[in-house]
């Protein structure tokens, strides 16, 4: 397995942010509640990322980059694996993101959430 590392993962990841951009937009016209607001953005990414990432292997960001999420096995997540990993996510942001800057400092290219739910980004040929 060739690991996927932080850049070409960021990359992917400001890709997603494109694609789900016009649903926060359209939300905004109808919250006016900034908590509230922040809160259906959240649910509408973690979504879009659960999904995709559990029936495709990856969200759309990731399969443009030819990356792919995968457990220890290398098999394609569960829905509930996938649910995991997304939702874990929010402890690498709440470190300040350090859980995401560990990805350069193991072999592995493991951030937090990967360590946490067990997966691994990889380089994939079959995208």
């Amino acid at each position: 397995m060739i690991y996927a590392g932080l850049w070409s993962r960021l990359m992917a990841h400001n890709i997603d942010l494109i694609i789900l951009l016009p649903g926060y937009y359209v939300i905004s016209f109808f919250i006016s509640s900034n908590p509230l607001l922040f809160a259906l953005c959240l649910v509408l990414s973690l979504t879009y990322e659960v999904l995709l990432i559990s029936f495709k292997g990856g969200t759309l960001g990731k399969r443009m980059l030819k990356l792919k999420v995968v457990n220890k096995e290398g098999n394609q997540l569960t829905l509930q694996h996938s649910l995991l990993r997304s939702v874990s996510k929010l402890l690498g942001a709440g470190t300040f993101f350090i859980g995401f800057a560990i990805i350069e400092l193991n072999q592995q290219k493991k951030s937090l959430h990967d360590m946490l739910s067990r997966t691994f980004v990889i380089i994939s040929s079959d995208n």
